[in-house]
């Protein structure tokens, strides 16, 4: 068994995703507001798009601050850094501007066609995602080039630490801002200054691409990353309804709302450091084929794993305490085991989509970093949610 880990990779992957336990405090606050999640179902429908775009335009800059990292674009320190690394910073908020934009309108139709939402209900579709994730995002940059640069300068892998350790904390004050959002988009006053908000970043927004339209890192983000929320915001929205389809199961077994974060975060994170590592090794002239790349990286994948699927017994046992702890008497054996088959129905699926996307990229002479992580936390969103829905089902809950 021992020949089958990378004892290196075990640790650092189990390191980075000791931060997924902070997924289960996103779960929590969102137990705590079961009653709001509860009382419209645009609000249950939207938190998983909201929870998705924290992963796409997050990891579009991890997974690109790492690599250039590596390769000396980018210098380890967060004061006068390079040109690359600002125009980084501009396309990220350029794109979670347009992610949201989109997410909310496909979001809409969806749910409008299956007759959950109301055409009155559209406003709030356009508005809570993109201020929600443009707060969030103003706190989560700066956290995570803090991260990325100091992990680089004490001899950490960003590849393996950087999205789990960021991506985690992205969801906590995503959670909060969406739910300060919801709040607020509630009353007929706020929803007027939120709009009114909303069009003057528009115009800014629009001047901010006009400015750097000719900067080449600038617009290669956005050519190569822009296709990509169409994709992800489509699985998203499949991913909202299908938490949504989980509303009589959540209302009986409100424990799962804690997990729920958690399965999300660990699944992207287990698919951006296989994802990750690999775009590292092609920038710096490793190339082989799918084929060879998956033979090569097999032990780093069981490593990877075994960290994981310890973390979801983990996961189990802490949101039984925090469930008990809010006054709900949850099975602690039915959480592990919801976390455990989640975790298992989606490994492969995840690790096997993470390769592939990255050696394809890199073959059609296309920046991997633009589209693994997106790709990769777009169907770890979608993924997590129908493995829960199979891990209920195979458990009769």
């Amino acid at each position: 068994m021992t020949s089958l880990l990378n004892r290196r990779t075990l640790s650092q992957a189990f390191f980075a995703l000791l931060f997924d336990f902070l997924g289960l405090i996103s779960g929590s606050i969102a137990l705590a507001f079961t009653p709001l999640f509860q009382s419209a179902p645009w609000i249950l429908a939207l938190y998983p798009p909201i929870l998705s775009i924290r992963g796409n335009v997050g990891g579009i800059f991890s997974g690109n601050l790492s690599t250039m990292l590596h390769i000396g674009d980018v210098e380890p320190k967060l004061r006068n850094n390079t040109k690359a690394f600002y125009s980084l910073i501009r396309s990220t908020f350029l794109l979670i501007f347009i992610d949201t934009m989109v997410i909310g309108v496909l979001a809409f139709a969806f749910n409008f066609f299956l007759g959950n939402v109301k055409m009155s209900e559209l406003i709030f579709f356009v508005i809570v995602p993109s201020l929600s994730c443009l707060l969030a995002m103003s706190i989560a940059l700066p956290i995570a080039s803090f991260v990325g640069i100091k992990a680089f300068k004490r001899g950490l892998d960003p590849d393996i630490f950087l999205y789990p350790a960021v991506s985690t904390i992205d969801d906590v004050v995503v959670t909060l801002c969406y739910v300060l959002c919801v709040y607020l988009a509630i009353s007929t006053f706020t929803l007027v200054i939120m709009s009114l908000i909303l069009i003057v970043l528009s115009g800014v927004f629009i001047i901010l691409y006009l400015r750097n339209k000719e900067d080449r890192l600038f617009k290669r983000v956005l050519k190569e990353a822009g296709p990509m929320v169409a994709v992800s915001s489509i699985l998203a929205t499949l991913g909202g309804i299908g938490l949504a389809s989980l509303k009589s199961k959540i209302e009986r077994n409100p424990a799962i709302l804690i997990i729920y974060p958690a399965l999300i975060d660990t699944l992207g994170d287990i698919g951006s450091i296989i994802g990750s590592m690999e775009t590292t090794k092609l920038a710096l002239g490793y190339t082989t084929n799918f084929v060879e790349t998956f033979k090569d990286r097999f032990t780093d994948q069981v490593s990877i794993e075994a960290a994981a699927a310890l973390m979801h017994v983990l996961f189990g046992i802490i949101a039984f305490g925090l469930a008990r702890a809010s006054g709900l008497t949850p099975d602690l054996f039915l959480l592990i085991e919801i976390a455990l088959i989640s975790n298992f129905v989606s490994f492969l699926f995840i690790s096997v989509l993470s390769l592939l996307i990255a050696t394809q990229t890199f073959k059609f002479g296309l920046d991997p970093d633009n589209f693994v992580i997106p790709l990769v936390t777009s169907f770890s969103d979608f993924g997590a949610t129908f493995a829960l829905i199979m891990a209920l089902s195979i458990l009769g809950v």
